[in-house]
């Protein structure tokens, strides 16, 4: 099991122990398509794709000059270390400069018309049907665990494997070959400088696009779970698939424009910035029009944090107004039945159940 709290800890790996970017080709016509059919199929099947050149060269030069202004490197660290890293996250939009805002290109990233195609292609959708859920940019510092103890050189910000629906959906994902949602991560740093790889698994064969009631994957870190494990003997989060999942996660090897898209559930996790060193990183999600209960810029990152009795002792329309799909919807289906009240066990799903008709 790999964990890089350490300073160097890459020094051992070889090429083989990465993921490294496929280079996409600028000059292709949005009508072509912007992504390959392989690699829409290793993000379907897999969870993710790893690629550079998805925005120009000379956006991404200047989104990264952006992103250091909004969040300085000195600024940065010192919040970390005050415990205040919300601070290093920016919210929509990005950068307030008046008059000048509109050309800030950090303002302009996430509705690229290259990312968009690429969205559209992932979700087998018209870029007309994709709508904006979140967008933001961070900047994460590497900092001793233990300053006071010269001797420990152990960095912050190791997490364990994990998905990201939790805190950006109430809902959990169907297992479908189109998912409704795209995730992206961008890179403004150098990994040979900042460290801090994000880590990612592939998924099993079929394990993203089938659905089996035993193999429910609760939604990200499992309250004192060690390692993501959560004591089961099978599952998703069993000890073997988890222990399975370290072994093959590899770090992804990023520059400037360097970006992973991934599923919502795919399964993955940070690790700590080099000691001294800040990395900035671009977070999106775009969602399909019709999954509105998508959104991370709203209430489900705060909803997440509530015990699940909380969402499950509200009446229909309440549970409705905040974020869950209505009795009648096509998201509704016995899989997502089934799924949703294992993340929710005290829910009765008797009106989502008859609505169905």
């Amino acid at each position: 099991m790999v964990r890089n709290v350490n300073p160097n800890p890459y020094d051992a790996l070889l090429k083989d122990d990465w993921w490294f970017p496929d280079q996409l080709d600028q000059s292709q016509t949005l009508e072509k398509g912007v992504l390959s059919e392989s690699q829409i199929q290793s993000f379907m099947h897999h969870g993710f794709v790893v690629v550079t050149g998805l925005w120009p060269t000379a956006t991404i030069e200047q989104a990264t000059t952006e992103a250091i202004e909004l969040h300085p490197p000195e600024d940065s660290a010192q919040r970390d270390k005050e415990q205040t890293s919300l601070q290093n996250l920016s919210a929509m939009p990005w950068i307030q400069r008046h008059e000048d805002a509109s050309d800030a290109i950090l303002n302009h990233m996430t509705i690229h018309p290259r990312a968009l195609a690429a969205v559209a292609q992932l979700m087998d959708s018209d870029v007309l049907d994709i709508r904006l859920s979140q967008s933001h940019v961070i900047a994460k510092s590497g900092w001793r665990i233990h300053p006071d103890e010269p001797d420990d050189n152990r960095i912050m910000g190791d997490q364990n494997i994990h998905v990201d629906y939790g805190n950006n959906t109430l809902m959990v994902p169907a297992r479908t070959d189109t998912p409704d949602s795209v995730a992206c991560l961008c890179y403004y740093s150098d990994v040979d400088e900042s460290g801090g790889a994000t880590h990612f698994a592939r998924a099993l064969p079929g394990e993203l696009t089938t659905y089996e009631p035993d193999q429910f994957n609760p939604p990200n870190f499992v309250v004192h779970a060690k390692d993501g494990f959560t004591g089961s003997e099978t599952g998703p989060r069993s000890a073997d698939n988890t222990k399975r999942r370290y072994d093959e996660e590899k770090p992804v090897y990023y520059k400037p424009g360097t970006c992973i898209l991934y599923r919502l559930d795919a399964w993955h996790r940070g690790t700590p910035v080099a000691l001294g060193k800040i990395r900035h990183t671009h977070h999106h999600v775009w969602r399909h029009k019709n999954a509105e209960w998508i959104n991370w810029q709203s209430l489900a990152p705060r909803m997440s944090a509530m015990p699940t009795r909380y969402l499950s002792e509200l009446s229909v329309a309440q549970r409705t107004v905040l974020g869950f799909a209505a009795p009648g919807n096509s998201y509704w289906t016995a899989e997502t039945i089934d799924s949703v009240s294992q993340r929710y066990p005290g829910m009765d799903m008797t009106p989502y159940i008859q609505a169905m008709g």
